[in-house]
């Protein structure tokens, strides 16, 4: 991350180099060229001999069974304030910006401040309002009378507009982007005063057509007022935004307004202003369905950098109490709406599993002395949540309306503390782990609060093993080796493939290797296999030191790399990108004695509106196929059955790793076919994952089942890239209506009599056996995993492919296949 300076002079952060937001501004204009054409190199994969399929093998080996059962918990989600317009209004439905009318210092505010559209900073006014002014009308920011709400901030300045009318019509306004495609009522909540007779409040097109409006009475007193806005029909503007790709959203423009008329003036404070079918009038419905779709299972939250700044006690109590905080981390006002009742309210709501971060920043300078979060206060933060309602944290949080404890169990305190991007942070283990001279350290903060609630499980911030490595640092074993077992319960450990440096360093690669930026993609999406050595290394050496039931938590994963000028980007929302999750989750399914928890970065949210700029990464459009591979998986986990995981070797078809910047280490012979399977607790369903990451052909690929499901019926979905021509298959999706980039493929099959089923796997494609082994018919799942769109309509018909004639049922009997088939969710039994 790069944060922002309170002063001019600069940060330890700035002198370190390239920030992490520096470096995702590069990923994505590079990133960006992708869409109009090939780099250089890019010729050779579309050479006849490139074209010929590869082979590969796989083989299951049911003998060879986990004694652990490969968890739910691998379907995790980040939840994460990045900039303006993430948790607002992806997540929490509050669709202005800056609410309270915070005006964020001068020496913070810079550029960087996302919004939907490019606004100039108002002299007056706190960003990003702008004034509806003529002759007549002034406009003031008042910091020295009565504010309704926004707490007390130490920077920059908490207040509210006064409009002042001299025989004139004037006020303010927000441009802002709404879900019309949805609802067309929009629930507001604003205070006024003044000496005019009434405010109007209006939805109004960008061009200024009023299509929704509300007169409020003013009084010389602040006065609520909550109407409902009814909009007569849309728009008709819809936004167009993105960094990858220019895409026609599904989210119509408006402006919101406030204005009078005559003479006098009037004041506007606290506003909100959420869609009426907001999920308990808080959560965006888009982002719950989604949620669910995909099977979610626990949801991280604060962060991510985010973490490290994050004061929980910005975010409890009354909204109007609550004090806004500038987003250091990735910019942005955060009105600080969404605190911790929210968010485990949202876990509530969507069946999660909450687990939250505490920031490590004991130290931080007085301009932020604000962001301290010391061991009591880390111990405070565990009793408001999970302490009986006659302590004092307790007492608060009921105060607070909730009297009940939420009983979080699982906890972790730090983010990234090693990256001298983070606020905080140290590149000496030692000192995180038991602190020093100048720090406190993480065993008197799981110590403090474990002392609340000796129920929780405490994990620490680990390092990505292989870049540790590349840095020299042996900071995971310092962690194992001086912590006490008592006080760890695992590591949270981040994944993310960015690649070579920059664009000059991937052409230098590309030389070296004689290699082309297919070859260099394949690299980076086939690196995956090489992360399930290195955590299974990790949970061995645990073991080693006497950590009993330790757990690894991939808490953060995502591939997001550089790559050369123009050349194909396999990022989240490309197949070769689906291919790398789908070979990260493999990896953990491989290892289920330590890899328990699993968070793929950013929340599915269908309504995380791209902001208009061109220095962030690719928009996060929920029709990502990376999203559709997560949810492939999950649904396998839906029902009751319990899975262990079971031998799986692949030979065949296969390249080379060379060194590639701090996460792929050279490896030989990486067949290009990448696979996982688990065998259902009472030993006749099997599930068998596949991914070809090989991205210029196709892999024709056996898959020996073994015996025990000779001739048995067989589900297969497989997602692939839906284009034939170049780029393939980097394309990236263009459309929030239905899937473009991709396309799904869901049939009934057989095993062979010898075990065996051959399948051919597209470039970068994704598949998933389900192999039931005693009805004699498929056992269909019944979901694919792949969100349709917009439209809601899922028209992917269940291709039977089954030949006639009876086939072998449960224990071994005959069965006549045919209308058996099933298409219900959670079809597996015990």
């Amino acid at each position: 991350m790069s944060s922002d300076p309170p002063h001019e002079e600069s940060t330890e952060s700035e002198r370190a180099g390239l920030s992490r937001r520096q470096y995702l501004a590069t990923q994505s204009l590079l990133a960006a060229g992708a869409v109009t054409g090939a780099g250089s190199g890019v010729a050779s994969a579309d050479d006849a001999d490139s074209r010929t399929p590869v082979r590969n093998t796989v083989s299951v080996d049911t003998d060879e069974r986990s004694e652990a059962t490969v968890p739910d918990t691998l379907f995790g989600r980040l939840n994460e304030h990045y900039g303006d317009a993430t948790i607002y209004p992806g997540v929490y439905s509050l669709h202005a910006m800056n609410p309270t009318f915070w005006r964020v210092p001068d020496y913070w505010f810079g550029d960087g401040i996302d919004t939907f559209y490019d606004i100039d900073r108002d002299d007056v006014l706190p960003y990003p309002w702008e004034r509806v002014a003529g002759d007549g009308v002034d406009v003031a920011h008042r910091t020295d009378g009565e504010h309704v709400a926004g707490g007390e901030t130490p920077n920059g300045a908490v207040g509210y507009p006064r409009i002042t009318l001299d025989d004139a019509s004037g006020g303010l306004k927000q441009r802002i982007v709404l879900p019309d495609q949805r609802t067309l009522g929009y629930d507001l909540g604003v205070s006024v005063r003044g000496s005019v007779d009434a405010v109007t409040v209006a939805l109004e097109t960008l061009d200024g057509d009023v299509l929704a409006a509300e007169r409020l009475g003013v009084g010389a007193e602040w006065t609520r007022h909550e109407p409902t806005l009814e909009l007569d029909e849309r728009s008709g503007d819809q936004y167009v935004g993105g960094a990858v790709a220019d895409v026609q959203t599904p989210y119509g423009q408006y402006a919101v307004t406030f204005t009078a008329e005559g003479t006098g003036h009037f004041d506007v404070d606290f506003v909100e202003l959420a869609a009426d079918d907001a999920v308990n009038g808080k959560f965006n419905p888009y982002t719950v369905e989604l949620l669910a779709e995909q099977n979610g299972t626990w949801l991280k939250w604060p962060g991510g950098n985010v973490t490290s700044q994050y004061n929980w006690r910005d975010g409890i109590g009354p909204l109007a109490e609550r004090t806004p905080r500038f987003n250091h981390a990735w910019q942005g006002m955060q009105p600080n709406f969404f605190g911790t009742a929210e968010y485990l309210e949202l876990c509530e709501v969507a069946d999660l599993t909450p687990e939250i971060t505490v920031g490590w920043w004991d130290n931080p300078p007085e301009w932020a002395a604000e962001r301290q979060i010391l061991p009591e206060d880390a111990a405070d933060w565990v009793a408001y949540v999970n302490a009986d309602a006659d302590t004092e944290m307790g007492s608060l949080r009921a105060d607070h309306g909730r009297s009940e404890p939420w009983g979080v169990e699982h906890w972790g305190v730090g983010n990234e503390v090693w990256g001298d991007w983070q606020w905080g942070h140290t590149s000496d283990a030692g000192e995180y782990a038991t602190g020093s001279e100048e720090r406190i350290g993480f065993d008197a903060y799981s110590e403090a609060m474990r002392d609340v609630d000796d129920d929780i499980t405490v994990i620490a911030s680990g390092w990505d093993p292989g870049e540790a490595a590349h840095a020299d640092n042996p900071w995971n074993e310092t962690l194992l080796e001086e912590l006490d077992p008592d006080l760890l319960d695992g590591l949270n450990i981040h994944r993310y493939q960015w690649g070579l440096d920059d664009a000059d360093a991937v052409e230098s690669w590309k030389a070296e290797h004689d290699a082309d930026d297919w070859d260099y993609n394949e690299v980076m999406v086939m690196a995956a296999t090489q992360l399930g050595d290195q955590l299974a290394g990790l949970g061995d050496l645990a073991d080693e030191k006497g950590y009993d039931d330790f757990y690894l938590n991939l808490s953060e994963l995502g591939i997001f790399p550089t790559v050369a000028s123009g050349a194909p980007y396999p990022g989240p929302e490309t197949m070769p990108g689906a291919s790398y999750v789908a070979g990260a989750l493999n990896a953990a399914i491989r290892q289920p004695d330590t890899v328990e928890w699993v968070s793929q970065t950013w929340v599915p949210t269908k309504s995380w509106v791209p902001v208009k700029t061109d220095d962030y990464p690719p928009d996060p459009n929920p029709l990502r196929p990376d999203g559709s591979v997560t949810g492939l998986y999950s649904a396998v986990f839906e029902g009751d059955t319990e899975w262990n995981s079971v031998g799986v070797e692949t030979t065949g078809a296969s390249r080379d790793l060379p060194d590639t910047g701090p996460r792929i280490e050279p490896m030989s012979d990486v067949p290009y076919v990448d696979a996982a399977a688990m065998q259902a607790r009472r030993g006749r369903e099997l599930a068998v994952f596949l991914t070809n990451r090989n991205l210029r052909t196709d892999s024709e690929v056996s898959v020996e089942l073994g015996e025990r499901y000779a001739d048995c019926a067989v589900e297969l979905v497989q997602l692939a890239p839906s284009a034939s021509e170049r780029p393939l298959p980097h394309a990236l999706p263009m459309s929030w209506d239905e899937p473009t980039n991709y396309t799904v493929e869901h049939v009934v099959r057989e095993v062979g009599s010898d075990g065996t089923l051959a399948l051919s796997l597209g470039p970068a494609s994704v598949a998933r056996l389900y192999v039931d082994g005693d009805r004699g018919r498929a056992d269909v799942i019944g979901d694919n995993g792949v969100w349709p769109g917009l439209d809601g309509v899922e028209d992917i018909p269940i291709e039977n492919e089954r030949k006639p004639g009876r086939r072998k049922g449960r224990d071994g009997a005959d069965s006549q296949p045919g209308k058996s088939e099933r298409s219900g969710r959670g079809q597996q039994e015990e």
